[in-house]
């Protein structure tokens, strides 16, 4: 269990604590809507987009296990999750205007990354990357090894980094459309004794492949094709989660708790927010940060956060029980979305939030 009481929330702006606004007072604090839509008739109707309003999150589906894998598109919310009891798992989605789950493929070997594109849904399960259609049937396999906990995707190719799986750092990627692999990177991982190990988290866009190197304690810069490597921040202690928008990276520090920014081009990182939960989650767009603040009070509750890409106006979004967990954070133009799994029932429940 992770020692929570021992960080403080301390989210830094220029130097300076950040007070948080207050919120409407219509329910009371951490409270959970029904999902607006989610009556039969909803069931039934084309599905739509985030139905949340105002300042109460909304309860969009449960799921069974933890969630490993978080991905969405228009209409829906899509995960893979794994119950360690029983092993076994789904992969799965949530209507974002709460209109239901859908269940697509059981699974029988552990779940983690997972990509979405316009026709399909590409996931680990085991060592292999597998490949279903965004409604559902049987799940093909794209790769016999990938070998991938965290992925990343773009038109053609779906890219994978091993996380703390193996003694290896390596960065691989398979054709979407034929599964051929090709290993852009390989070395033997350092030795550690503290975790998290390792290439963690992995995105792409346009300029290349970024990927946060938690043994090595940087972050990286791949070319899209096989080529060395750019370190674009140095330094950074157990580098762990990270997110793009058009000109910068955002990652945590998982031990250290603190969110940081640096150009894509690199040239320096900034401590932006602190006082983050131990191996925190985190998403990222034009406009707002999203991410999990510890415990600072002797109710052991945590916090959802939302801020401005330089760390500005952090908002609390919604209240994490004691022992709870986020397991995985999304924003899109007009919610928040996350995973809160609760380790007395074993389950997670997805939930959204109007930003």
């Amino acid at each position: 269990m992770r020692n929570r009481s021992a960080l403080a929330l301390a989210l830094v702006v220029g130097g300076m604590a950040c007070e948080s606004k207050t919120k409407p007072a219509a329910k009371p604090e951490g409270s959970v809507a029904a999902a607006p839509s989610a009556s039969a008739a909803a069931a039934n109707s084309a599905p739509g987009g985030c139905g949340a309003t105002g300042s109460t999150p909304v309860k969009l589906g449960t799921v069974n296990g933890h969630v490993h894998g978080f991905g969405f598109d228009a209409t829906h919310l899509y995960y893979s999750s794994w119950q360690l009891m029983g092993g076994r798992g789904d992969l799965g989605r949530a209507r974002k205007d709460g209109g239901g789950t859908q269940n697509l493929s059981s699974l029988s070997l552990e779940p983690r990354g997972l990509v979405v594109d316009e026709q399909a849904v590409f996931f680990t399960s085991g060592i292999r990357l597998m490949r279903v259609g965004k409604e559902g049937g049987e799940a093909k396999t794209l790769a016999e090894t990938f070998s991938s906990q965290a992925v990343a995707g773009d038109g053609s190719f779906v890219y994978g980094v091993p996380g703390d799986y193996g003694p290896y750092d390596r960065l691989i990627r398979a054709e979407k459309a034929t599964g051929t692999t090709k290993e852009l990177d390989v070395s033997e991982r350092p030795e550690g004794k503290l975790g998290p190990f390792g290439f963690s988290a992995i995105a792409v866009d346009g300029q290349g492949i970024y990927v946060t190197d938690s043994s090595a304690h940087r972050v990286l810069r791949f070319p899209l094709d096989r080529g060395k490597p750019k370190p674009i921040a140095t330094g950074q202690e157990k580098a762990f989660d990270l997110a793009l928008d058009e000109a910068n990276v955002y990652f945590t520090l998982a031990q250290k708790g603190h969110v940081m920014k640096v150009a894509k081009s690199g040239g320096g990182a900034t401590k932006i927010a602190s006082g983050l939960a131990p191996s925190a989650r985190i998403a990222a767009d034009a406009k707002s940060i999203v991410t999990w603040a510890a415990a600072t009070g002797s109710d052991g509750t945590e916090t959802l956060l939302i801020m401005g890409t330089d760390g500005s106006s952090p908002t609390p979004l919604a209240t994490i029980p004691r022992n709870h967990s986020v397991d995985a954070v999304a924003l899109d133009d007009q919610c928040v979305y996350w995973a809160d799994h609760d380790p007395d029932s074993r389950k997670a429940t997805l939930l959204a939030r109007a930003r």
